[in-house]
């Protein structure tokens, strides 16, 4: 099993989504949450054949059941990690203990944090930040090619093979 772990705030948001809705009559989930990043991040699923761990704040928060559900809209279910003291490296690797079939993973967030260690650090795809605001820029096609490298794209079944050829 290929795992992406995800970040939403400045992943699936980001500044320039926030100011260009700030007069839009948009209500509920989709306020918070730019489905043009869904795509993106769908993209990636369907290419790699991940399955998505919630790895954010928001998965323990009133917005968690909103949330998989406009996910679960795009046909992208979600698990979450476990809560450890809001220590998001050991709650990572806590889920990777309890799931021993996970081939290959990476984070996606925008922040790096403290219990991070260099196998954590190595599979993490920094989404940018640095734009002094408060979200970034949010996921990037840079950012979904950057995901298929890492997890690599999910195998053709035998079928699909022989109706290429």
């Amino acid at each position: 099993m290929k795992v992406i772990f995800l970040d939403i705030d400045g992943v699936l948001n980001s500044d320039e989504y926030f100011d260009r809705i700030k007069n839009l009559p948009i209500q509920g989930i989709e306020s918070e949450i730019d489905v043009d990043k869904i795509k993106l991040l769908k993209r990636a699923i369907d290419e790699t054949g991940a399955k998505v761990v919630l790895s954010s704040s928001w998965r323990y928060t009133r917005k968690a059941e909103e949330l998989k559900e406009l996910l679960s809209n795009y046909e992208i279910d979600v698990d979450f990690t476990p809560f450890i003291e809001n220590n998001r490296g050991l709650e990572i690797k806590q889920w990777l203990l309890d799931h021993q079939d996970v081939e290959s993973f990476i984070i996606l967030d925008d922040e790096m944090f403290d219990s991070y260690d260099a196998v954590l650090i190595d599979r993490l795809i920094k989404i940018s930040n640095g734009n002094g605001r408060n979200f970034g820029d949010g996921l990037l096609p840079k950012d979904v090619d950057k995901m298929i490298e890492k997890l690599g794209k999910k195998e053709l079944t035998k079928v699909t093979e022989e109706l290429e050829r």
